[in-house]
Formats: structure tokens, C-alpha cells, sequence
């Protein structure tokens, strides 16, 4: 999964990337000097460790997030006929954003704009995206609406139905993440990576005196933002910085001084699951406890498929703990005695925390 860090200049949100990639890569891009940076940070989840103390594994491997500081976003609509072209494509890779808005007061540093409006930041960038998708859709209906009509091209009249819904819908200002579509219709339309599509996690920047209110700011915001795929954190941006550069027990012992509960990783990886509906599954053996990440309603099969192609293509059952389960009896063969373990088939959604033994034939 990747998430793209964006937001206005002043807003902190390299700061926000430097909080979750502490570590990270510098990623150059065509003739811009930098587009977008890039991190890989594992996916903290304290059920593996309960598995690797029945397993006894060579290697534990969790589940990854790509975070992208990603440029191009400027809170102005494009005048240009051509404005799409200005998007880096950088900008259509992630599954989610993460929209940094500035909530803190710096003399020093000056907000773009003259002054601090969390709203108004919101609202800009909401609209910068939706302009450019409305481009994009315009292009698209263009492109598919002569096929439609040289060619007679039932697909593409088809297409062409859906386009004119979707550049109605965005010429009245509102994202297509809020837009219904048949599973067909949604199908098609994730496939040109709209930018309004995209779940939004909303991340209010505030200053280090508005800490002990923080989960209040969350509150007030998710309040306003009455759209679906959307959610609200509030963090110290800074503070969550200067965090991610300290040894573990300093980190846990200045958190608890500052009343802070989660990282702002751990928080954003959480919300990020959560606006996306993902979930994890767990296979283990003595070689190797692997954490498996997949879209909530996966059926076995295509569970399978997230480890090995072939495992969807042979799959012929799913032997499943509850993972609870697995770790109150110790050992696979205690499970199997308390009746723990399940034989599940073909139409077996699998939940998060299963633990899976997939059984296939090439």
C-alpha cells in the first residue's frame, strides 16, 4: 500500500514524512529537481510476535507501507486546458492520501495564503483535485465519445454514459470518492486514477500547546468533512519528528511525558487501514511468520493468490485459526485438540488475525 503525503507549502507535511520515514530514499523524476520522496516502514502489529514464539521461524516478515512526500499541489485551481499535465504522475500512484493542513501559529514562517484557515486549506486543495480530474474526465469523453461515434463501439457508448455522469458530478465541485457507482461503473473509473477518488486522511497539523486537545481538533474537523472515505487525525507534526529520531525506551518515556499514546505512523497506518477497509492474515511455518495484507472480504482463494499465484490457481482448501486462538493454546496441536482448527473451502471469507494454511495443487 502506499500513502501520499501532500498539502501546501509551510504545511508541514515533509515535516509529517519525516515523522513515519525517518529513514528514506530521495526519488528524482524527470527534469524536477524532487518530486517525491520515498520511505518503506513495516507495519507494527504486536499479533506476529505471539506467533513467532509458536513457530520459532528463521525470519518474521510484517506487512510494508510505502509513504510518499509528493509535490504538485498548490490549493489554486489550474487555468489551463491542459491543467492534468501539471499533476506529477507521482501524485496518481498512492491508494490513499494523506492531506497535511496547517493548524499552528509561526511568525517565522509565513503561510502562502497570509494566514492560517485550516477550513479554507481543506477546501482549496479539495477543489485543486477535483478541477484536475474534471480535466481528465473531459479528455477521457472526448477521446472515447468520437470512438463512440466513428467506430460504433458499444463499449465506448457505454463508457461515454458513464463519463458525462462522472464530469456532471465534478463540474458540481464534488469529489469522486462521495460519487455511487455500480461495482462495474467503479471498476472503470479506478482504472484512470482519478485524484478525487482517492480515500483522504485529513492530517491537522497543530502546535505543541494544542497537544493535551488534540483528539478535540480530530473531532471538530471530521465534523466538518461529512463526506464518505474521509477521516480526521490531529498530531504535533515537530514534536512527532523529534520522536522518530530517539532510541525506543527514550521515545516510549517522552510520550508518556507528553500524554501521547500512538506515533504518528502507528496512527496514520491505522486510519489508513481503516479508510481502505484492509485487513491481515497470517501464514506461519518454521521457516518464516508472514503478515499478508488484503482488502476486507477476501475469499480465501484470492488470499491465497496474495502469497503465490499459483496457490489461487491450485487452491484446494484453507486449514484457519482464529489467531487468538492459536496463541491462549500454544501449539498448532494444541488448537487442534480444543477444536480449534477450520477446514474452509472456496467461498471462505477470510477475517483479520486468521491464521492460514493454504493447501493447493499445482
Amino acid at each position: 500500500m502506499k500513502i501520499g503525503i501532500i498539502g501546501l507549502s509551510q504545511s508541514g507535511k515533509s515535516t509529517v514524512f519525516s515523522a513515519v520515514c525517518p529513514h528514506h530514499q530521495e526519488s528524482h523524476m524527470g527534469a524536477a529537481r524532487m518530486e517525491v520522496l520515498r520511505g518503506i516502514t513495516k507495519v507494527p502489529d504486536d499479533r506476529i510476535w505471539g506467533l513467532e514464539k509458536i513457530f520459532e521461524p528463521q525470519k518474521v516478515i510484517l506487512a510494508e507501507i510505502e509513504f510518499m512526500d509528493v509535490a504538485g499541489v498548490s490549493g489554486k485551481k489550474a487555468e489551463s486546458k491542459h491543467a492534468e499535465k501539471e499533476i506529477p504522475p507521482a501524485l496518481r500512484e498512492p491508494e490513499v492520501f494523506a492531506h497535511v493542513v496547517r493548524a499552528f501559529e509561526d511568525d517565522l514562517t509565513i503561510h502562502p495564503d497570509g494566514s492560517v484557515d485550516p477550513e479554507r486549506d481543506i477546501e482549496n486543495v479539495e477543489a485543486e483535485l477535483i478541477f484536475n480530474d474534471f480535466i481528465s474526465a473531459e479528455a477521457r469523453l472526448e477521446k472515447i465519445g468520437r470512438q463512440a461515434r466513428l467506430a460504433g463501439d458499444e463499449n465506448a457508448k457505454r463508457e461515454a454514459v458513464l463519463f458525462e455522469k462522472v464530469r456532471a458530478y465534478l463540474e458540481e465541485e464534488k469529489p469522486l470518492r462521495d460519487m455511487k457507482l455500480n461495482p462495474d461503473e467503479e471498476k472503470i473509473v479506478r482504472g484512470f486514477q482519478f485524484l478525487s477518488l482517492k480515500p483522504k486522511l485529513v492530517i491537522v497539523n497543530i502546535g505543541e500547546k494544542d497537544i493535551p486537545r488534540m483528539d478535540e481538533i480530530a473531532d471538530q474537523y471530521r465534523d466538518l468533512l461529512k463526506g464518505s472515505h474521509t477521516d480526521v487525525v490531529a498530531m504535533c507534526a515537530k514534536i512527532q519528528a523529534e520522536l522518530a529520531e530517539l532510541e525506543e525506551d527514550d521515545r516510549a518515556a517522552f510520550m508518556e511525558d507528553m500524554g501521547l499514546s500512538e506515533s504518528a505512523r502507528d496512527k496514520m497506518i491505522r486510519k489508513s487501514f481503516s479508510l481502505l477497509g484492509l485487513i491481515t492474515f497470517f501464514t506461519g511455518n518454521d521457516k518464516e511468520v508472514h503478515a499478508w495484507t488484503v482488502p476486507r472480504g477476501t475469499k480465501a482463494p484470492q488470499a491465497a493468490g496474495a502469497v503465490h499465484k499459483d496457490f489461487e490457481k491450485g487452491f484446494i482448501k484453507a486449514e484457519v485459526y482464529s489467531w487468538d486462538k492459536l496463541v491462549e493454546y500454544g501449539s498448532e496441536s494444541e488448537a487442534k485438540k480444543h477444536g480449534a482448527l477450520r477446514i474452509e473451502g472456496k467461498d471462505y471469507v477470510v477475517q483479520d488475525g486468521d491464521t492460514i494454511f493454504f493447501r493447493f495443487n499445482i
